[in-house]
């Protein structure tokens, strides 16, 4: 069985439960993990021993995204804050925000000292997150970089390690245990198991359907 690599940065965006039933909800989109469902992912499995955590939080799951943190093995350093300049939705203020929390775990500076606690960029389909992320993680930190929940391929920068990912709708690159996807069902199917590696070359992009034979 193949060994999961470790990851000096990983990004996270989960389905979160909280306050996100109903007619407008995200549970209309796509499925939905209770708190102790996403804290008990073997995240810090993945994690090299100094590395950085990015994990996505509405205002509603703000305090539980630092119990995520904690319980996948980092300590929240800060919130950085996605302004939307939309008027969102809400049963008391309306939302236009939303936080990407910022946590480390062991020895992991950064790369960059000037990056503010906010950002701007434009709202697109539901739940999407800006594009402008990938870049701003590189910039702050180090790879290689593993995306969690991810729904697109991350952009690839010359020079920068690919990303690999892992998710409900993408042909996803590790199999986590105890946490199946539909790509790992596919690759039972052909006989064949998604290789969590890392590119020979860190600058050459992870080849979409690049499988490891068992």
């Amino acid at each position: 069985m193949s060994r999961p690599l470790k990851f000096a940065t990983i990004l996270a965006d989960p389905p979160w439960d909280i306050q996100q039933r109903g007619g407008r909800g995200a549970s209309e989109h796509y499925n939905l993990m209770s708190l102790e469902q996403i804290k008990g992912m073997p995240v810090g499995d993945l994690a090299a021993d100094d590395a950085h955590l990015w994990l996505w939080v509405t205002n509603a799951t703000l305090r539980h995204g630092y119990d995520v943190a904690e319980a996948w093995g980092f300590t929240v350093r800060s919130p950085l804050t996605w302004i939307k300049f939309r008027l969102g939705l809400g049963n008391y203020l309306r939302n236009s925000t939303e936080h990407l929390l910022f946590a480390t775990r062991g020895k992991a500076p950064v790369l960059f000292r000037a990056q503010p606690t906010w950002m701007n960029a434009p709202v697109q389909d539901h739940s999407h997150k800006p594009e402008e992320q990938y870049a701003l993680i590189e910039r702050v930190s180090p790879g290689p970089y593993l995306e969690l929940f991810a729904r697109r391929r991350p952009p690839h920068t010359p020079g920068r390690p690919a990303w690999a990912v892992w998710g409900n709708q993408i042909d996803s690159d590790l199999v986590i245990p105890s946490y199946p996807v539909p790509s790992d069902v596919a690759a039972e199917a052909t006989g064949r198991h998604p290789a969590p590696r890392h590119p020979a070359n860190p600058s050459e992009p992870i080849k979409r359907n690049e499988r490891r034979q068992p």
